[in-house]
Formats: C-alpha cells, structure tokens, sequence
C-alpha cells in the first residue's frame, strides 16, 4: 500500500506540473531593467518596456477611427536630445533631477508593483499544493442522539481519536478557456501602462528642468544687456557732469542720465531677484537645497535644436510615453473583454489529497493507514442576473471610451508639437528681423551723439536713441529665450528626441 500510495501521488504531481508548463504571455520582471552604469547607485535607472501582443475578442465592436498600433515598439525612453543644446551643464542637472527626485522614485515602485501583480497572475498557471498535520481526539456523550431510540438512558462513551501525518492537498485548474492566460495579458498590459506613465513623468520631469535652466540662461543674458548699458551710461553721466560744470550744458541733461541711470538699476535688481526664484525652482526640481545649489552665470545657447522634417511626424507622436500610455489602456480594455467572455466558460479543477490515517500512532507506518482521493471539480455559471453579459458589454463601451480618449490626445499631441515647430521657424526670422532693428537703433545712436557733440542736438534725442537699443537688445534676448523654451516642448511633444 506504502508503494501505491507513492506511485499514485507521485502520478497525481506529476500530471499536474506537466499540466502547469504552460508558456507564459510574459516572463516575470522581464519588462523593467534597472541599469545602474555610471549613474549612481540611487538612480530610478531606465524602464524598458516590453511590447505585449493582445488578443481581439470576437464580437467585440471596434470604432472605425483609427487605433494605436498593438505592435507598435515601445520607446526605451531616455534624455538624449536635450544633449543637443551642447550644454554640459544642462546634462548634468537633468542626470541630477533623475537620480534625486523622489516622486520619479515612487513611480518607479509604482512599475515594480505592477511587474510583480504579473508574476502573481502567473503563478495561477502552476498547481497549488498544500500540506498540514491532523490531530484531533472526540470524546461522545454518553447521551448522544440515535437515529433508532433505546431504551437505554445511557449509552457507552466512545473515545474517537484521529492521527493524520504528510496529509498533501494538491488542485489545478485547468485553463480550457484561456482565463488565467487573458488574466496574465491584462496584468502585464497594466504593467507596461505604468512603464508608460513612469516614462513620462521622466520626460517631464527633464523637460521642466531644461525649460527652467534656460529661463535662468535668459535672465541672464537681459542682465548682461542691463550691465552693459548701465556701464556705458556710468561713464556718460560722468562726462556729463563735467560738463555740467564746465557750464557747457544745462542741468536738465545730467538729471535726465541720472534718472535713467536709476532706472536701469532698478530694472538689474528685479531681474537678480526673478533670478533667484528661478533657481529655487530649479533646485527643487533636482531635489536639491535652495541654500547649498547656485547656477553660475552663464549665456543662452548659440544655436538651439532643430526639428529636422517641415512637419511633425506622427510615428514621433506615437512614440511619446503619455500616448503609449492611452495605447495600453485602449489594449487592456480589448483584453478585458476576451476576460469577461472567458468568465462564461466552466472552470474545471484537478483535485487531489493523499496521506497516512490512523485512529492510533502505533498502526501509523503501516500498509493499510495510507490514504488518498483524486478527482475533478466542474463549475459551470447558470444564471448570474445576466451578470456576465453586462460585464462583457461595459468592457466593449470601455473599449470604444479608450479609443477616442486616444484620439483626443493625439489631436492635442499634434496641436503642440505643431504649434512648438511653428513658433520656432517664425521666431528664426523674427530674430534675423531684430537683429537687423537693432543693427539699425545702434547706427541712429551713434549719429545722434555725433549731433549733441556738435550741439545740433539735445541730449532728449540722445537718450532717446540708446533708450530704444535698450528695449531693441532685451527683446532680442527675450526672443532667443523664447526659441530656446520651444525647442523644449518640441523635444518634449515628440517623446524626447527626434531620431
């Protein structure tokens, strides 16, 4: 019996693992690879989501606008365009941000979480085995009830003693319909929806970063045209004075360029101080301390990153991480549906316990204590008050809400990303343009002056003149600042880089 025992147990396990050795839609953690290279040892690392191949449910009702692609590839998201503004330092401080910024943490955890919700969706795939250690001794009542009467009052007490030893409780649903497997497809779709969502919090996170640090390289570029006018209008308000007391010229004059003069010092102090703002702003986006993180004075960029097509490519907008997202969520809907319609299918579990039975431990290691059972368990949903089909029709409508959520974004994506493109190629010109205006404001200034020298004109049309290369240098700063923070959201509407 000890042998039969053995060998039907051992055929009962055996069946079910060779039963279990289904290949799996995705292998466990295979979507997120934490590469730590030379980043430091703390950095979120880089999310590599896989792409998931879901099945169409028939019947399913599909819209006829167009839907994200299934196969689409996923994009292994990374910072490498904002290298192209050829700034080291930008680099640096975007590495910085990712590495420090605990909400890019916690949506890293968020993935983790996910990928792990996958492996649980798997393991319904292996049989369940259970094993537990059975001790129990009843006593009955001498008056305890008999189906037939005696005439008896009392009746003997009957001691029942129950000694169970390696009791294995084994069971295995067999997945006839595919319902552990759509189960797996929506887990690991969800997954990779929060890969998605994890990539594009780290897109904008890094655009947020570039977008701030050249706000600061504009404020400082208005600062250097503020310094460089308040130095040259130091040394004509000292020319001035001399002047003045020479009695070559009226007071009026001198109270004029020291006015302006002020102004001017004003202005620097308000910039210094918008400056500071911006680099708390940029300290907290690094997940720095304000009091310990400075940005050295520096210029904006030569030239900014150009978009290479005349238009903006739609596979560059379906490769953005946020769109991604509403693609995996339109697919974990089709999923859905293929999960519901499985529901509606009998479930039918292998089902097995073996193990040694004795009223006494003395007769437990004998031949005729072992003990076993093996069947099958069917369950088949009759009537639900048409539960299931409701289920499987909001999963449908679910369907079609997910795909024109889709579109809809797709439509604001290309609004951006076009409206990003043009701004820069009208901004191009209208630099050109400015600079030409002040090429101009720069020559009427300096024949201004030649006139006041000469005394054929007043000191009014002199300031006047440097006044208008003042606003003429400060919109041209303001301009390039301007092209710089649309190439940003440019990068940033077509998923980080254009290649």
């Amino acid at each position: 019996m000890i042998n039969a025992y053995g060998l039907v147990a051992g055929l009962l396990l055996t069946s079910f693992v060779s039963l279990g050795q289904t290949t799996p839609l995705n292998a466990p953690g295979g979507a997120v690879t934490v590469q730590p290279g030379s980043v430091p040892a703390n950095s979120p690392g880089t999310v590599q989501p896989q792409t998931p191949t879901p099945a169409t449910p028939a019947g399913t009702a599909i819209s006829s606008a167009p839907s994200p692609d299934a196969n689409a590839p996923a994009p292994a998201l990374t910072v490498s365009g904002f290298k192209r503004f050829s700034d080291p330092l930008l680099e640096s401080l975007i590495q910085l941000g990712l590495d420090n910024s605990p909400n890019l943490r916690a949506a890293l955890s968020r993935v983790e979480e996910a990928r792990i919700r996958v492996r649980v969706a798997q393991s319904f795939l292996s049989p369940s085995i259970r094993s537990s250690a059975l001790i129990t001794s009843q006593s009955l009542s001498e008056r305890r009830p008999l189906s037939v009467p005696n005439q008896a009052d009392l009746l003997p007490r009957f001691q029942l003693n129950t000694f169970q030893l390696l009791p294995i409780d084994a069971s295995y649903e067999l997945d006839l319909f595919k319902r552990i497997r759509n189960t797996i497809n929506v887990a690991d779709l969800q997954a990779q929806a929060s890969d998605a969502d994890f990539q594009s919090f780290r897109l904008t996170l890094a655009s947020d970063i570039a977008r701030t640090y050249l706000l600061i390289r504009g404020n400082d570029a208005e600062q250097s045209v503020f310094v460089r006018n308040i130095q040259s209008r130091d040394s004509t308000l000292a020319i001035l004075r001399e002047r003045f007391r020479a009695g070559l010229i009226s007071q009026i004059d001198v109270q004029r360029s020291e006015t302006d003069y002020a102004t001017l010092q004003v202005t620097l102090k308000g910039l210094a101080r918008a400056r500071i703002e911006l680099v708390n702003g940029l300290a907290q986006l690094c997940g720095q301390n304000p009091n310990q993180f400075q940005i050295p004075a520096g210029n904006l960029p030569s030239q900014v990153p150009q978009y290479p097509y005349a238009t903006v490519q739609l596979d560059q907008l379906q490769r953005r991480p946020d769109l991604l997202q509403y693609a995996r969520q339109n697919q974990i809907a089709i999923a859905q549906v293929v999960l519901q319609q499985a529901s509606t299918q009998p479930r039918v579990t292998l089902i097995g316990s073996a193990g040694i039975l004795s009223g006494r431990i003395g007769p437990w290691f004998t031949p005729s204590s072992a003990t076993y059972i093996v069947g099958v368990n069917a369950s088949v949903p009759l009537y639900e008050g048409h539960r299931a089909r409701q289920n499987i029709a909001l999963a449908r409508q679910q369907t079609q809400t997910n795909q024109q959520t889709y579109q809809q974004a797709l439509q604001l994506a290309q609004r951006d990303a076009e409206t990003a493109l043009d701004n820069q190629s009208l901004l191009r010109e209208q630099i050109d343009l400015q600079q030409q205006t002040l090429s101009l404001a720069r020559r009427t200034e300096r024949y201004n002056r030649e006139l006041y020298i000469r005394g054929l004109a007043t000191y009014l049309e002199v300031l006047d003149a440097q006044r208008t290369i003042l606003t003429v240098e400060q919109q041209l700063v303001q301009l390039r600042s301007q092209e710089a923070q649309y190439a940003v959201a440019l990068l940033r509407a077509v998923g980080g880089d254009y290649q």
